[in-house]
C-alpha cells in the first residue's frame, strides 16, 4: 500500500476529513488531497508530525511499496538545478582565485620595481591590472547574480 493509501486509510480510521488533518498539521487541506492522491509527498518533518498525529510510527506509514518506487533521481541534489548551483559556485571560486593571483603578481611586481629597482611603475601597467580586476569582479558579480536566481 503506498504512501497516500496509508495517509488515507489513517486519516478515516480516526474520522477525520482531510480539513480536520489538515489544520492539525497547519497545512492546507489541498495539500493533504495531494498526499493522499500520490501527487505530492510530505518532508521527512511533516512526515513525522502526520505518524504521530496518526498515533502511528513512521515506518507504519511509510510502506516498502513506497521504497521501491524510490528512484536517486528523486533526491532534491541530483536535479539540474543543483547541478547548476554547484558549477556556478565553482566557477565563483576560481574566478576569486584568478582575482586574488592578479591582486598579488601586481603587488609584488610594483614593490619591486618602485622599492628594489627604483624604477616609476607606469600608468599603463596600472590601468591594465584595474581593468582586469574590474573584468574579474563583474563576471563574479554575473555568477552571484544567476546563483541567487536559482536560490
Amino acid at each position: 500500500m503506498a504512501l497516500g493509501d496509508n495517509i488515507k486509510r489513517l486519516r478515516e480510521e480516526h474520522s477525520l476529513t482531510q480539513q480536520q488533518l489538515a489544520d492539525k498539521l497547519y497545512v492546507s487541506r489541498q495539500t493533504v488531497c495531494r498526499w493522499e492522491n500520490g501527487s505530492r509527498c510530505p518532508d521527512l518533518i511533516m512526515a513525522k508530525k502526520l505518524a504521530v498525529e496518526l498515533d502511528i510510527s513512521l515506518d507504519e506509514l511509510i510502506s516498502d511499496e513506497d521504497l521501491k518506487e524510490f528512484t536517486k533521481n528523486d533526491l532534491p541534489f541530483h536535479s539540474d538545478i543543483v547541478k547548476r548551483r554547484k558549477e556556478l559556485e565553482e566557477k565563483r571560486k576560481r574566478l576569486m582565485e584568478f582575482i586574488q593571483l592578479v591582486a598579488g603578481i601586481f603587488l609584488a611586481v610594483t614593490i619591486l620595481c618602485r622599492i628594489q629597482l627604483e624604477i616609476p611603475v607606469p600608468g599603463w601597467v596600472i590601468i591594465l591590472a584595474l581593468c582586469a580586476e574590474i573584468a574579474a569582479f563583474a563576471a563574479r558579480y554575473h555568477i552571484s547574480r544567476q546563483l541567487d536566481r536559482l536560490y
